[in-house]
């Protein structure tokens, strides 16, 4: 009896490790990049995407940009305002982090929503794949049928062959840089980074524990940090950290990024960017108003010259890059005409009187740096200073509502819904959802206001 328990358990062992052998044959089979069922399990892949309507055929790699049919001047910034001017509805802005994005956004959606155009959008998302590069397909298949992409005014990573890909020929590039400084102190305060990384909580100047061991503390953060805490703007317009301490590289990437975008604008100088944005696109002045939607300067007060001086070696890249085009758009302001200093003053004196006129007060900071406003009983139905007051994610979410409502779910309204619920309780003067929802069936209120 005994004899016969062994020999049944030794075959019961021989066929385990047989099947074992067959499981890990298989695993090295269908895993091991480049054999046939790899490729096989990617095309299954595949078609169940392309059935469910997800991911159509990715373009081919070697995709060469022929070159635009527009001439030269198009894509050059005028000198002067020109009233006969025909206006560009096609622009690609590439949203920086914590560089006053969030007004500036608020710009490119509200024109592209008063002109009906279309955005380049995931659903209900602020960024495309952020660190990461652009997922092409995705952004193929949801690309609108009728009239294709004309606003890109997301968080991404630059790739300017990936824009040219999705966006129109003549597609103007802008983006927006910020003081490398104040931009870090903006990271470091509204990210948290004191409570985030655990050697910086028990010290009362988090900044000075930082800059002992700047490399090692900055790996501490959370993966959505990273990225943002060291030449965060030179990173999101596409160069890669490894090339950081390679000053050929970086003089190469300025080159590169000096060619590719027709107009870097500087926060310390926005309104006479805006200006100059305003007459290339050849928009009206009404189209670049904005209210200040964030707060930006309040960290540097008291900053000791060696934690500056620290901070700027820190993001030498950044401060390169800044440095580069903050002197190229003194020099664009330099050839202006003498209308330009009267239009800047005179969209100073809009701001201001948009600002007065359609709110009461502004309430206290929320969501780290957010501002929000009540408006004046005599405004309560002014769409203008609503939208003027909306923050960039409730814009994406009215935007994506619209655009890819046949693509949400209920549950996906329904979370729309409850987060503008929460954000009207601090900034009460932005768009509400009987706005949102006017706005995305198109049906005009007579009793709501356009215009002061």
């Amino acid at each position: 009896m005994l004899r016969k328990f062994e020999k049944y358990s030794k075959s019961l062992f021989e066929v385990s490790l047989f099947c074992f052998v067959l499981y890990l044959l298989y695993t090295v089979i269908t895993v091991y990049p480049g054999s046939s069922k790899t490729k096989s399990a990617q095309k299954l892949l595949e078609e169940d995407a392309k059935r469910r309507g997800i991911l159509p055929t990715e373009k081919p790699d070697e995709w060469v940009y022929e070159g635009s049919s527009f001439p030269e001047i198009w894509y050059q910034i005028p000198t002067s305002s020109n009233p006969e001017c025909k206006s560009k509805q096609n622009v690609y802005f590439l949203r920086t982090h914590q560089t006053g994005t969030s007004s500036v956004s608020n710009i490119f959606y509200r024109y592209g929503q008063e002109h009906k155009l279309n955005f380049v959008m995931y659903p209900l998302k602020q960024h495309l794949n952020y660190p990461n590069i652009l997922k092409l397909v995705y952004l193929e298949n949801l690309k609108p049928k009728a009239g294709g992409y004309n606003i890109l005014a997301q968080y991404t990573r630059h790739r300017q062959n990936d824009i040219l890909r999705i966006m129109p020929d003549g597609t103007i590039f802008t983006t927006l840089l910020r003081s490398p400084v104040d931009q870090f102190l903006s990271v470091f305060n509204n990210f948290d980074l004191k409570s985030q990384i655990r050697n910086l909580r028990p010290h009362h100047d988090p900044y000075e524990e930082f800059f002992r061991n700047p490399e090692k503390i900055a790996k501490m953060s959370s993966d959505a940090v990273f990225h943002l805490i060291q030449n965060s703007m030179s990173f999101d317009l596409g160069l890669e950290p490894k090339s950081f301490k390679n000053p050929s590289a970086v003089d190469e990437f300025i080159a590169k990024i000096d060619k590719e975008f027709h107009l870097v604008m500087i926060l310390e100088l926005l309104d006479e960017s805006l200006i100059l944005l305003k007459r290339l696109m050849c928009w009206s002045l009404k189209d670049v108003i904005y209210v200040k939607l964030s707060i930006n300067n309040e960290y540097g007060d008291g900053l000791s010259a060696d934690i500056t001086s620290k901070i700027r070696e820190w993001n030498a890249v950044d401060q390169k890059l800044y440095d580069h085009f903050y002197n190229k758009l003194k020099a664009t302001i330099a050839q202006q005409d003498d209308e330009f200093s009267q239009e800047v003053a005179q969209l100073k004196k809009f701001n201001r009187e948009f600002s007065t006129e359609c709110y009461e007060r502004v309430t206290p900071v929320y969501n780290g740096n957010k501002i929000g406003y009540t408006l004046r009983e005599t405004h309560e139905t002014n769409r203008t200073c609503k939208i003027l007051a909306t923050d960039d994610i409730t814009q994406n979410h009215a935007i994506g509502l619209k655009q890819f409502r046949d693509k949400l779910s209920p549950s996906d309204v329904m979370m729309v819904r409850n987060h503008l619920q929460n954000l009207r309780k601090h900034n009460p003067a932005m768009l509400g959802w009987s706005d949102i929802n006017n706005l995305i069936e198109d049906i005009p209120d007579k009793n709501v206001k356009t215009e002061l």
